[in-house]
């Protein structure tokens, strides 16, 4: 199993000015850890979560019914998945929604004072890594 990334380093990866970017790689690697977890938690081949058809809807239907993922959490990783398909999937997404997305976000733990456009999706990215991560060194 690979080594966890540290909050800072995600810190780092997420300073981007490339919206696309920021929004694809910060749920890339949401999605990675709980792919982690389900192997670990669940025995779940590699092969079976890299197939195409394990759809992240899916992984998250498991850790929803076992109770792992609730909450905050679980309203997060729903959150960015749906930013993130805006930016695979659209050549200029409608940057309303993007805001209203981000928006809806919500801090786990204290909220911060967020500087800049993009702040609080980066703070809510962090966070939620954080508690994946936490979740899978149990």
């Amino acid at each position: 199993m690979q080594k966890s990334l540290s909050n800072a380093a995600l810190k780092k990866i997420l300073d981007t000015a490339n919206e696309r970017d920021l929004f694809i790689v910060g749920h890339m690697y949401i999605e990675n850890t709980i792919d982690r977890i389900l192997k670990k938690k669940f025995s779940i081949p590699s092969k079976s979560i890299d197939s195409t058809l394990f759809t992240l809807n899916l992984k998250m239907d498991i850790l929803i019914e076992s109770g792992l993922i609730k909450g905050n959490v679980k309203k997060n990783v729903e959150l960015l998945a749906r930013i993130r398909n805006r930016y695979a999937h659209k050549l200029e997404p409608n940057e309303q929604r993007i805001t209203n997305y981000i928006r809806e976000l919500q801090y786990i733990g204290p909220a911060p004072k967020a500087v800049g456009k993009y702040a609080k999706y980066r703070v809510c990215v962090i966070r939620t890594f954080s508690v994946l991560v936490k979740m899978l060194r149990k």
